[in-house]
């Protein structure tokens, strides 16, 4: 679970923190949690092109009586490129913690204002996802799923909400 919040500072730099409580629970071995951070810049260096890094985890979280078991630290930097007011595609590159490079890579079009629908993959586990977003007004609902060869589907769920008066900020 996790807590977030993102301000513009100035036309073309945005920042953002979270706050993240993580928790574990097995059966036969009980459960454990462990709580971090992570932060994140947005530079957009025109009205199409942006470019950001983000840091997840970056002084570590440990979970277990013992805190033997470490929460990674994740360091990421990407680009994309709005092609028009409906399309955008990215790509970054991620470096995990004792894990190789990994290349995530993904699309999003916008079918009306208030739907889109996006598609994406990444290199290292050849996990591909597929998503959609309804927004209406200042929220927005995005039902995601993932697909990993050895684990197969993932569902997830995003709602977000816009603090701005107008809801276009």
């Amino acid at each position: 679970m996790g807590l977030a919040y993102g301000r513009k500072l100035g036309s073309k730099v945005g920042i953002g923190v979270q706050f993240n409580y993580n928790a574990i629970q097995i059966s036969s071995y009980g459960n454990s949690s462990a709580i971090n951070f992570e932060i994140g810049t947005v530079l957009h260096l025109t009205d199409k092109l942006h470019t950001g890094v983000h840091v997840y985890n970056p002084v570590g979280g440990k979970f277990g009586k013992d805190q033997e078991e470490k929460l990674a630290s994740i360091f990421t930097a990407g680009l994309g490129y709005d092609a028009s007011e409906i399309f955008f595609v990215g790509a970054e590159i991620e470096k995990e913690e004792n894990q190789p490079v990994n290349v995530n890579a993904g699309l999003q079009y916008k079918f009306l204002p208030q739907l889109l629908a996006r598609i994406g993959i990444a290199t290292n586990t050849a996990n591909i996802y597929a998503g959609l977003g309804l927004g209406l007004r200042s929220f927005r609902l995005d039902v995601v799923a993932g697909y990993h060869p050895q684990l197969g589907v993932t569902p997830g769920l995003l709602l977000l909400y816009n603090f701005s008066k107008n809801g276009n900020e």
